[in-house]
């Protein structure tokens, strides 16, 4: 089942006998949600069991009570509120699947909840362990993260918006629409609606309320889970109020002296009067009791106060409420300390003369008096609260801000001008209004426009040279994406590095527009030919193509001809990157050398000049060779040969 805002359940039929049949009991709400049962009824709404006949589902059907529905503002706030409210995604809250009217009244589909909520829960147990109380605590916060995150604002957490489901977190249900029902209360009768128990002292002081407010609300909610009830009960509404505004809530352990600093530390935070001394939002809020729990000795983290069941049985899921924890109506401020009320009841004693007077005389007195005072009654009523009282909305939407403000305030309505970006809207235009254009409006409420500052453009930063993670962690903090991201070899850019961008730095884009970049993939690998089969200049020519570098040297070779490949130092094989050189060497063929003169020499020393100048030597006698001296060589002196050639000595 689910328990929503301030319902409390109904009992079974039986135990209603003789009650009033309810008319909507199996009524077919907008041709799909047929009505079983009412579950529970609350100052706000009366919440029924209904199947969806379309999808095959049971699912809570919320109808608003009829006088909520005699005010177009509210139901203009109420739609709204219910659209906000669908956008919010997480387990932690109660979604909604619909919302329309029936007989006049405005309704919300939302889902069933199988549990009870935390308010029968406290009722049942009196108390919860420190551990329950932090992690019904921690599942709220989770809940109104989500909910801030999309700009909605709850407004009334309390126990019985908490539902405890039979498995999974806590729920949070009723996002939204304690706003649309304190809105129009504040624009018909100056108050405000809220959970005096519960309410933040900017609230009971000026109605401004913020994410800060609800963590407040979640401050006092954990007070009330440690000790089994809510700060100052027992006081009347006005004094709760007034005792928010000017005292500090008292800590948990003033009642129960077990509880440790660190949680008098945690409440404290969260319920601090200055908004600005709480957490900033729900995860600062999540953070704290993260840490509050850490801290814990697991002896103190299943201990429970030693409080009375308010339940006279457990196993009911009918809530009791204290005073002061339903929304009720509430002044539009309280800036001072509450002044108790002393009713005296001494007797007073009217000294009657007696008269006589004409019976006629006197009825016609009172007949006249009672006209005179109904007719400035209804008067008064139609020009505060009544028809009278209601102004119709200018269109709104597109107009320029200034001129929608000239008729506003010619109207003798207050204004309040915000601005945000509109990709649609142009700028000083009016991208929406509180109420919508052509809506009713009370003379005295505050209407709030919102002015379109143009599309938000964005300059795009400077990304060379950065990592694509740098690169995508810069343009997100810009307000814009990241596009394509191909990757290309660069010889100057280290890899993962971006060479360049398709948007220079400095231009303005429209925001979440992406940015298409080009990655470093590091210097380009280049694999090394096989050079040996072809001339020194083949072996340049391949390697200029490639983009490496030629670094050949000469040597001779007897073997290898000339302007041939005698060698590969730099194997084929080897992945180098541009510009890297390639070793290798070139022949210069055959070394040369001049054959000596050596004629008139003795035959040694011939022989050894001419071994000396690296060639063989024959040595041939010509007469006997009886003087022993060298005549004349073949070939001749002075002629180039291979060295290593055989030359003949002639000896006489």
């Amino acid at each position: 089942m689910t328990d929503p805002l301030d319902e409390t359940p109904d009992a079974e039929p039986s135990a209603r006998a003789g009650a009033p049949v309810d008319p909507l009991i199996g009524l077919l709400v907008d041709g799909r949600y047929r009505i079983d049962r009412r579950l529970a009824r609350g100052g706000m709404a009366t919440v029924y069991i209904a199947q969806d006949e379309r999808l095959e589902r049971p699912v809570a059907l919320k109808v608003m009570h009829p006088h909520l529905a005699e005010s177009q503002d509210f139901v203009a706030r109420f739609r709204r509120e219910a659209r906000s409210a669908a956008r919010i995604i997480h387990p932690g809250v109660v979604s909604v699947f619909d919302q329309g009217v029936v007989h006049g009244q405005g309704f919300l589909v939302m889902e069933l909840v199988d549990g009870t909520n935390l308010r029968a829960l406290l009722a049942a147990q009196g108390a919860l362990t420190l551990s329950q109380a932090l992690r019904y605590a921690q599942d709220v916060l989770e809940a109104l993260r989500a909910a801030h995150r999309v700009g909605v604002i709850h407004r009334d957490i309390k126990p019985e918006n908490v539902l405890i489901p039979t498995d999974g977190p806590a729920r949070v249900t009723d996002f939204g629409l304690a706003r649309a029902a304190s809105e129009v209360s504040m624009s018909t009768t100056g108050s405000m609606l809220g959970t005096v128990a519960y309410i933040a002292p900017e609230v009971a002081a000026s109605a401004v309320a913020d994410a800060r407010t609800d963590i407040y609300a979640v401050g006092i909610m954990l007070v009330e889970m440690l000790t089994g009830s809510v700060p100052w009960e027992g006081s009347t509404p006005l004094q709760m109020a007034a005792h928010h505004v000017n005292d500090d809530i008292p800590l948990p352990s003033a009642s129960q002296p077990w509880i440790p600093r660190e949680i008098d530390d945690l409440v404290s935070s969260l319920a601090a009067r200055d908004p600005d001394e709480r957490p900033e939002d729900a995860q600062e809020a999540l953070d704290l009791i993260a840490r509050a729990a850490a801290s814990l000795p697991a002896d103190l983290a299943s201990r429970r106060a030693d409080v009375a069941s308010r339940a006279t049985d457990p196993t009911t899921r009918t809530t009791l409420l204290p005073v002061g924890e339903r929304t009720t109506l509430l002044p539009r401020s309280v800036t001072g300390t509450s002044q108790a009320v002393v009713h005296t009841s001494s007797a007073v004693r009217v000294a009657e003369e007696p008269k006589r007077r004409s019976r006629a005389a006197t009825l016609v007195g009172l007949l006249v008096v009672l006209l005179v005072a109904g007719s400035a009654a209804g008067l008064w009523w139609w020009n505060a609260y009544g028809p009278g009282s209601y102004l119709t909305m200018p269109q709104t939407e597109g107009r320029g801000v200034d001129e929608v403000v000239a008729d506003l305030t010619g109207m003798g309505l207050e204004v309040v001008v915000s601005e945000e970006f509109s990709d649609s809207v142009p700028a000083g235009s009016v991208v929406s209004s509180t109420p919508e254009g052509g809506a009713p409006v009370h003379k005295d409420a505050e209407v709030q426009l919102v002015g379109s500052k143009g599309v938000d453009m964005r300059e795009v930063p400077d990304l060379a040279g950065m990592t694509l993670d740098e690169a995508t962690t810069a343009l997100v903090g810009a307000g814009l994406a990241v596009g394509h991201a191909p990757r290309e070899y660069s010889e100057e850019v280290p890899e993962g590095s971006v060479i360049s961008q398709a948007t220079p730095a400095g231009d303005s884009l429209r925001h979440d527009t992406p940015v298409d970049l080009v990655v470093s993939r590091g210097r380009q690998p280049i694999t090394v030919p096989d050079l040996m089969s072809g001339t020194a200049d083949e072996a340049a020519a391949a390697l200029a193509d490639l983009g490496l570098t030629a670094a050949p040297s000469q040597a001779y070779s007897a073997t290898v001809p000339a302007g041939s490949l005698i060698s590969q130092e730099t194997a084929s094989g080897t992945v180098l990157h541009l510009g890297d050189p390639v070793a290798y060497t070139v022949s210069k063929g055959p070394e040369m050398v001049a054959v000596p003169d050596v004629t008139g020499l003795q035959r040694d020393a011939a022989v050894a000049a001419l071994q000396g100048a690296g060639l063989g030597v024959d040595v041939r006698l010509v007469l006997g060779g009886v003087f022993g001296t060298a005549r004349y060589t073949d070939p001749e002196a002075g002629t180039s040969v291979p060295a290593g050639t055989t030359v003949s000595l002639y000896i006489v």
